[in-house]
Formats: structure tokens, sequence, C-alpha cells
């Protein structure tokens, strides 16, 4: 399809002999959930490189157009440039693992309320045990290193914990949400 240009005017499709592909009807695919446009030749027949074209039987070139093509052929184009590939790893350190997360470790792929407020809550309890999976982890480690060199600093951990659920309490169990 790259070898095809879209003269928009008529609504048709350019093949490299400059013969026109005539936009036949709109469809919906079931099994990929998504609308398409079908485009056909006009003149297959008569070119000679119509067998190297296409694979149909009655030798007339097709041309299946799925829908937002467009946007997605300027969305690779931006995303070609420096400042689009900077962003794009910004967002990968901070936006893609804490999404993955969830998703994958924590199997959280829908919401099962209804409701902006419901929703917030349901997330707010994902972001709490988020959390106290950090908590446990950070606890376990320190527990370790401070046996290690000898220090028995339980107490002092333990109060730092209770210091900061009391900030989060006052900042409204923002903890971790976004």
């Amino acid at each position: 399809m790259t070898k095809f240009e879209y003269d928009e005017e008529n609504d048709e499709f350019i093949c490299p002999e400059k013969q026109s592909l005539k936009f036949l009807y709109e469809g919906y695919e079931k099994e990929r959930k998504r609308k398409y446009r079908l485009y056909k030749g006009t003149e297959c027949k008569k070119c000679k490189f119509s067998k190297n074209c296409t694979k149909r039987k009655d030798g007339i070139r097709h041309l299946k157009i799925a829908e937002f093509s467009k946007e997605r052929k300027q969305l690779a184009e931006k995303m070609k440039t420096e400042e689009a590939k900077e962003i794009y790893r910004q967002r990968q350190q901070v936006v893609e693992p804490a999404i993955g997360n969830y998703k994958e470790n924590l199997g959280f792929r829908e919401f099962l309320t209804r409701g902006i407020k419901s929703v917030r809550n349901e997330f707010n309890l994902v972001c709490t045990a988020v959390n106290l999976k950090k908590i446990w982890i950070y606890s376990n480690k320190n527990e370790i290193i401070r046996k290690r060199n000898g220090i028995n600093g339980t107490f002092h951990f333990k109060k730092k914990i209770v210091d900061r659920i009391k900030f989060n309490r006052a900042k409204k169990f923002q903890f971790h949400n976004r």
C-alpha cells in the first residue's frame, strides 16, 4: 500500500502504474473489531503487472484500508522526530512501568464499579496495595541491613512508617495516586 497514493479529492487510490482504485464500500471486521474501507481497481485486467500486484483469481486489485490509517501514518511520521522520541523515552520510564505493574502483576485490567467516585475508590485500593507492597519490601531490606550492621532499628523504622501514614492521611491518601 505504500506505493499507492491517495487522492483525497476523488476518494480513490492511484497505483504505481497510474491506474485508479475506486471506493467500493465500508465494512466491519468482527475479529479485529474495526471498520475498514474497500477500494477496487478499475483497469487491472489490462495492466501488464496485475499478476505481481494481486493474487486474486479475477486479477483485480483490492485495497482494504483500516479506519484511522491516515492518522496512524501521521503519528508514525511524527514519532520519527527526535523530540517525539525523547518524550516517548520519558513516558517509558515514568508511566508505562506503573501501568504495566497494575495490569500484568496485579491483574488489574478493568474497573468493576461504575461512576467516577466509585472508580476512584477502586483505584485508590489498588494504589494502597501497591504502596503496602513497597513498604513491606522497604522494611525487609532495611531490617536485613540493620541486622548485618548489628543495629536494632525496628522501632525507628516503624516510627518512620507511622509518620509517613500520618503525612499521607493529611494529603487525603494521595500516596501513589496519579
